[in-house]
């Protein structure tokens, strides 16, 4: 996802089009950042919402980090789980969402896939005390509650041996499945794993997931 300029210039005139509230604010050779507000109008769960949100956006360039969206307007509780101190919103693992992007990131998509559903989740929660959609835990839990949920593993752990298999394995249907169950490959977490096994930019997201992985539970030790 590392931009040059001229494809994110074009990507942040899309956005604004799209949310003509939204500001062009500070662009550099680093980063682009965007303030204003924007509408969320979302119905799920026989529920509604309709409210504006002040955000800032910032989108970094020449490297591979994902925009940055805060939100400005003091609309999510401090105490919120997936609101940071400084505002920033968590509204997946990066993993979920370098997935989801593998052909091209798409600042609209993202803004229509992740960051308006995470208002609408926030406001259901608020409501509710149940998140609309399931919530997803922070940090090394979260990175391996995303995997275990691609590779349909029963727990972190067998979802940790698979994600070793994705990143460091080669494909090979007959032998056993690594998640222990006994069974051929090609019989049982196969299917899900294949993906990772063929595509080079997939296999790519999981060896980098791995490795901080196995950084931040050595510090552990």
């Amino acid at each position: 996802m590392k931009w040059n300029l001229h494809d994110a210039d074009e990507q942040v005139k899309c956005l604004l089009r799209t949310y003509p509230k939204l500001n062009l604010v500070d662009r550099t050779d680093k980063r682009i950042i965007m303030s204003g507000t924007i509408d969320v109008y979302r119905t799920s769960r026989n529920y509604t919402v309709q409210k504006e949100y002040s955000l800032e956006i910032n989108v970094p360039l020449g490297n591979d980090n994902l925009p940055i969206v805060r939100e400005t307007g003091n609309a999510i509780s401090e105490d919120y789980p997936h609101r940071y101190k400084d505002g920033g919103l968590c509204i997946e693992t990066d993993t979920a969402i370098r997935l989801h992007f593998i052909d091209g990131f798409n600042l609209v998509e993202w803004m229509n896939e992740f960051v308006e559903p995470y208002f609408f989740s926030y406001e259901y929660f608020s409501r509710f005390g149940e998140f609309p959609f399931g919530e997803r835990p922070h940090y090394i839990v979260g990175i391996l509650d995303t995997y275990q949920e691609i590779f349909h593993a029963t727990d972190s752990k067998e979802a940790f041996r698979l994600l070793v298999y994705a990143a460091e394995d080669i494909y090979r249907g007959h032998a056993p499945c690594p998640c222990g169950s006994g069974r051929r490959l090609r019989n049982c977490h196969g299917k899900y794993l294949l993906p990772f096994m063929t595509d080079k930019r997939k296999k790519a997201i999981a060896f980098s997931d791995l490795q901080y992985l196995r950084k931040e539970l050595k510090s552990f030790e």
